[in-house]
């Protein structure tokens, strides 16, 4: 729009040449992506495995959340991402994977955007013609020549050439059904809270069983006649039929509390995966059953996907640690993520030649440019926690955390760890449980400035005394910090910035209209210069100490800045659905690092490389200029 007013001027008027094409010409030339790529490291791998299918051939397939489809030909050793053709979620590049199926030689695949099949072993995929598109589809079930899906919004169709679809019940059935399955002929689906069942002989999906009414079905499972039926209630139940769900018998394996996600069988074997309980087995069709945990640590407990092979080689999918195998009937499983890029990479850090890379509850470093990663040890932390921020000073690496608890024990509560180099390992350094979880550090030589989610912003000095000086700002969601002289700002989640000078109260909120409403990304210091980014709003700049700001957006053409960085003199943010941009400080316009078409969570430089966290895609890095 703006090039079409300017030639419109041109057209009217020539004379205006010098003033107005020149500068235009000027910005076409910095809004040239840069021609060197951005290279996918090797990880951090692992990510949230949502379905596993064993197709034809021996190829299995591992649906994840995000990063779409990951096929492994050689038992789960390695996979590859298997995505072409699949449409992702506009403008943020996730594509996420819920269900598998195969009808003959056609490959069927169920996301969030719709149904999807594949005619060459699932190297491309096309939208299945003639069913609504953008359909959130949460089951594939094939019985004989038809096949049946299910939908989160529309109910179940069915179709008998894979072209022409037609509605179950003409519609009237239960539009919400998160589960497809089948025993026998026999199709049952779970919609919310409820079973419902289409035998071979009849048209329609009518309701069974009015005394089984839960909080919400989670996942069901046939063993020859048998029906199991994982449902989320209060104590997570755990179901067996043997009429087709005309009566359930509750198997619930004993003290597992939580719900049962995943379910699996083979042979007379069924396998039951938690949500924090990991994974028990059932040698007796569910009688009786047995925690087989041997190598899930408790972040990888959180079981999404079950796939039993054979009776003694299973699958399980996890939502944080990718995907884990046994071939011992479940008495001992191993990672088996090697090529399985998922991961959400929240934060990243640089101390010396080693990039830190931070995930929900998993933090890793890598010594070779992300070449392999390596975990850092956490089992020293008491209970489980969340990792929200990295910061490091005088070449120590420290971590912010979150631990989420009973209420009675302080709920929301936040602690400080410092990593332990030579034994690679987190030690905790702050623990105070009367913080409402810590969202973001700030450290200056010794003094730590810590941001909490309503408890405002505390000081500690690092070696003294062990209790915090509270600086205020209490209630406020503390999004960001920096620390500028003797001048401390704060942002929040609604776009505030405040200054306390010589780093401690009062606070006096130094805001700009321009931010209003937004949450504060960053707030980042060059020099004598105030850099402020937030969700939506792009970036603010302050040469005075936040008494003024000026908007600098010329060029970046996402303005949801998620984060910023600094390298030498030169600042770096990385956007919601554009990838990464440079600020070109004489030119005052943003250029774009390359084409990265990820969510950047995080930003980091090493060796003339710059390092990018991404969401569901692990770590990127692309070479620039010093």
């Amino acid at each position: 729009m703006k090039r079409q007013r300017i030639l419109s001027v041109i057209w009217i008027a020539t004379t205006v040449f010098c003033i107005v094409l020149v500068p235009q010409l000027r910005a076409d030339e910095h809004a040239k992506p840069n021609e060197i790529g951005w290279v996918q490291t090797n990880g951090p791998y692992g990510g949230n495995i949502r379905s596993f299918y064993a197709a034809s051939k021996g190829v299995l397939l591992a649906g994840t959340w995000g990063a779409g489809i990951f096929r492994s030909t050689n038992r789960g050793n390695t996979w590859t991402p298997v995505n072409t053709g699949l449409a992702y979620e506009p403008g943020e590049g996730f594509v996420y994977v819920e269900v598998f199926a195969q009808k003959g030689e056609v490959l069927y695949v169920g996301t969030q955007g719709g149904l999807y099949a594949s005619t060459d072993g699932s190297n491309t995929w096309h939208h299945v013609p003639n069913f609504r598109k953008s359909e959130s589809i949460s089951g594939i079930v094939v019985i004989g020549d038809r096949i049946y899906v299910s939908t989160l919004n529309t109910g179940v169709w069915y179709s008998d050439d894979g072209d022409s679809w037609l509605q179950v019940n003409n519609g009237f059935g239960p539009k919400s059904v998160r589960e497809l399955s089948s025993v026998g002929t026999t199709l049952i689906a779970g919609s919310e809270n409820r079973l419902f069942r289409k035998r071979a002989n009849e048209d329609a999906l009518t309701a069974i069983n009015d005394d089984f009414f839960v909080q919400q079905i989670e996942s069901l499972a046939v063993m020859d006649d048998l029906l199991y039926v994982g449902a989320y209630t209060s104590e997570g139940e755990l179901f067996k039929s043997k009429d087709e769900g005309d009566s359930l018998t509750g198997i619930t394996p004993e003290n597992i509390g939580n719900p049962v996600i995943a379910l699996a069988a083979f042979g007379a074997t069924v396998y039951a995966g938690m949500y924090g309980s990991g994974i028990f087995r059932s040698d007796d069709g569910g009688d009786s059953w047995v925690a087989v945990n041997e190598g899930l640590t408790v972040t990888d407990q959180k079981v999404c996907a079950l796939l039993a092979v054979n009776e003694d080689t299973v699958f399980a999918g996890t939502a944080e640690g990718g995907i884990f195998r046994t071939m011992d009937g479940g008495d001992s499983w191993v990672e088996v993520n090697t090529g399985l890029t998922n991961t959400t990479v929240g934060e990243l850090a640089v101390i010396g030649k080693t990039i830190y890379a931070g995930m929900s509850e998993r933090l890793v470093h890598s010594v070779n440019g992300g070449e392999s990663w390596q975990p850092v040890q956490i089992s020293s932390m008491p209970g489980e926690y969340l990792f929200s921020t990295l910061s490091v000073s005088d070449g120590v690496l420290y971590v912010g955390a979150i631990r989420f608890g009973p209420r009675d024990q302080g709920g929301v509560v936040g602690g400080v760890f410092q990593l332990d180099e030579r034994n690679n390992a987190l030690v905790q350094v702050i623990a105070n449980n009367e913080l409402t979880g810590i969202q973001y550090l700030e450290i200056v030589g010794t003094t730590f400035y810590i941001g909490t989610q309503r408890d405002g912003i505390y000081k500690w000095e690092k070696d003294s005394d062990p209790w915090m000086t509270d600086l205020g700002l209490k209630g406020h969601f503390i999004t960001a910090l920096s620390v500028n002289g003797e001048n401390v700002y704060a942002g929040t989640d609604r776009g505030e910035i405040y200054r306390s000078e010589k780093a401690g109260k009062p606070w006096r909120l130094v805001n700009s209209t321009d931010m209003a409403g937004s949450t504060i990304s960053r707030l980042k210091s060059v020099g004598s210069t105030l850099y402020a980014s937030a969700w939506g709003k792009g970036v603010i700049r302050s040469v005075n100490g936040g008494d003024s700001w000026t908007p600098i957006n010329d060029g970046l053409d996402d303005r949801a800045v998620l984060t910023m960085v600094t390298v030498g003199t030169q600042l770096y943010v990385g956007t919601h659905s554009k990838g990464v941009f440079r600020w070109m400080a004489d030119e005052r316009w943003w250029e774009p690092i390359g084409s990265l078409p990820r969510q950047v969570m995080s930003l980091g430089a090493l060796d003339g490389f710059l390092y990018a966290g991404t969401a569901y895609g692990g770590v990127y890095k692309i070479q620039v200029e010093e």
